[in-house]
């Protein structure tokens, strides 16, 4: 739970109102995992301050110290912590294409010079990763398709000003089944993963989808 206010009177007050529902309700607190006051802090495993929500530096270092991957249970770990970050990263899935192929093939786990590319590009990319914005219910979110390969990504920003501020990345990679879908069809496949992921987003705003692909 967070609750933000642009003053300490009106936080004040935000607090009471809150500690109020939660006495109606009969709910208690762990003081021990309560902060007050402050300007940012973890939570959900992500970082709130003022400029936004950043990604966790714990967990960018832990990719960005890690050796390359010298078996699968190695590349197992590197693409669970990718994808605990995945909000974060453009184009995971299509980037990680040729780590995330190792897990498949197991059994002919070969760390290969495209695999240590992915790897080094991922590790200069989190040294500096973006600021996600929290989005503004009263201005429109607009969601961007794109179709790659063997992945399908999609992004959801805000424009403030003529500038947009990214707010959320989603990546995922296609099965064998789906790359024999027509353009249309995955961008169509893009937007059901990302009404799906982002629910919470698209019942609280008007959506307007961005493509590069002419719907008729």
């Amino acid at each position: 739970m967070v609750v933000k206010t642009t003053s300490v009177e009106a936080h004040a007050y935000d607090l009471d109102e809150v500690f109020s529902q939660i006495r109606k309700h009969n709910m208690r607190l762990n003081t021990d995992k309560c902060v007050f006051g402050v300007q940012g802090g973890k939570f959900l495993d992500f970082m709130i301050t003022s400029r936004g929500i950043e990604a966790n530096p714990e967990k960018c270092k832990a990719i960005i110290q890690m050796q390359s991957p010298q078996t699968v249970k190695d590349v197992q770990r590197l693409a669970r912590r990718l994808v605990s970050l995945s909000r974060f990263i453009p184009r995971l899935a299509e980037k990680a294409g040729p780590i995330f192929t190792l897990l498949r093939k197991p059994k002919n786990f070969q760390w290969t010079e495209q695999c240590e590319e992915a790897f080094k590009s991922f590790k200069v990319f989190l040294t500096t990763p973006p600021i996600l914005q929290r989005p503004d219910h009263h201005a429109d979110l607009l969601l961007y398709l794109e179709v790659a390969e063997g992945a399908i990504n999609a992004v959801i920003v805000q424009e403030h000003q003529k500038v947009k501020t990214p707010i959320y990345f989603i990546s995922r990679v296609l099965q064998d089944t789906e790359k024999q879908y027509q353009k249309i069809e995955k961008l169509a496949l893009a937007l059901v993963t990302a009404a799906w992921r982002l629910q919470p987003y698209f019942q609280s705003h008007q959506v307007v989808l961005k493509i590069d692909y002419p719907i008729k």
